[in-house]
């Protein structure tokens, strides 16, 4: 029901997307689902995209859609007439390994001429507890920790544009309404730590709560970098979004969370009120691109939303200053012990 009612709901749509031509953005993620959708906007209003993503085979598949859209991966979606001077480039990049992360931001953070935006939508959903092999959860590494890395050196490329003339440059990343759900952590309150010690980026909390754990990351790593990395006002704007349920590859992960035979059903029925992927990237597209939102008194920088146009004011947690400089403190020492120091200079050195 969600996926028939939300393209006639929408306040935005694939075919609002400005035209992009000249600019440059990075999606990690970008080939697969949510950020496979962006992605493909994103080139199809002439913009050159980077993706960052694992599987070397899907990634092929990806760009030949991107480019054509003739693989039966999704419709259209009303994309419109596409922008010639698009491009799109694929990259590597393991997010559970934060040492090639490091590996791979170093060189983009050298290699980018430029920068007009960074969509951080890799992510790990509902799904069993793991280990990283450098004893942190996998959760929190792939949904945050390598998103911090990659932006530590990347937002100097992204300050740089920004002094450009006629430029908008932002920074997205996904959040989730999920996110006041942790019940696990790290409220104090269900049994958390309030971020205030690295042993909590290793505990198996469930897994749901694994997940939501990380949306609130996302929203508190948001304002963090706001407050400590970029002037006031900004020329920067960094939202989080919340995208719906979405039907994409991460409800396969179900099953290794409950169990073949409970997530084998719970990913069967829950798909079938689910939005597609090309509904979900919507209101990381407006947040990402729309001009209105560098209108002024309209709407505050680092502002989460739900949907275009919509602020989900988040939880009382995701505002939460302890919680805000706990996660990012430590965050910074474990991405510094695990990599042996290759953390980016956030500033142009």
């Amino acid at each position: 029901m969600a996926s028939l009612l939300k393209p006639f709901t929408q306040a935005f749509a694939h075919s609002q997307v400005p035209s992009l031509a000249l600019r440059t953005y990075l999606v990690t993620g970008g080939s697969n689902g949510i950020g496979l959708s962006v992605a493909r906007s994103l080139y199809s209003k002439g913009a050159t995209v980077h993706i960052l993503s694992l599987s070397e085979e899907i990634a092929r598949s990806a760009q030949e859609y991107i480019k054509t859209g003739d693989l039966g991966l999704g419709p259209k979606d009303g994309d419109g007439e596409q922008i010639p001077g698009g491009k799109v480039e694929w990259k590597q990049c393991d997010f559970e390994d934060l040492n090639d992360v490091a590996t791979t931001a170093k060189e983009l953070g050298e290699k980018l001429e430029r920068l007009d935006g960074v969509f951080l939508l890799a992510g790990k959903g509902v799904n069993e507890f793991s280990l990283t092999k450098d004893g942190y959860d996998s959760h929190l590494t792939l949904n945050n920790l390598s998103h911090h890395l990659l932006l530590s050196h990347l937002l100097p490329v992204l300050l740089r544009t920004s002094k450009l003339p006629n430029t908008d440059v932002r920074i997205i990343q996904m959040s989730s309404e999920l996110h006041r759900a942790t019940f696990g952590g790290p409220n104090e309150t269900f049994g958390g730590g309030k971020f205030a010690s690295e042993e909590e980026f290793k505990e198996d909390i469930g897994p749901s709560n694994l997940y939501a754990r990380t949306k609130l990351a996302v929203t508190l790593f948001n304002k963090a970098v706001l407050q400590r990395h970029l002037p006031s006002p900004s020329p920067i704007l960094a939202f989080t979004t919340h995208p719906g349920a979405v039907a994409t590859g991460q409800q396969s992960q179900f099953k290794p969370a409950y169990g073949e035979l409970v997530g084998g059903v719970m990913s069967a029925v829950t798909r079938v009120f689910m939005s597609t992927p090309d509904q979900g990237s919507i209101s990381a597209l407006w947040s990402g691109t729309s001009p209105e939102l560098r209108e002024e008194g309209k709407w505050k920088n680092g502002s989460y939303f739900t949907e275009a146009r919509e602020n989900g004011k988040e939880s009382a947690e995701a505002s939460d200053q302890d919680l805000i400089d706990n996660f990012y403190i430590n965050s910074e020492k474990i991405i510094q012990k695990v990599t042996g120091g290759q953390l980016g200079p956030w500033r142009e050195e």
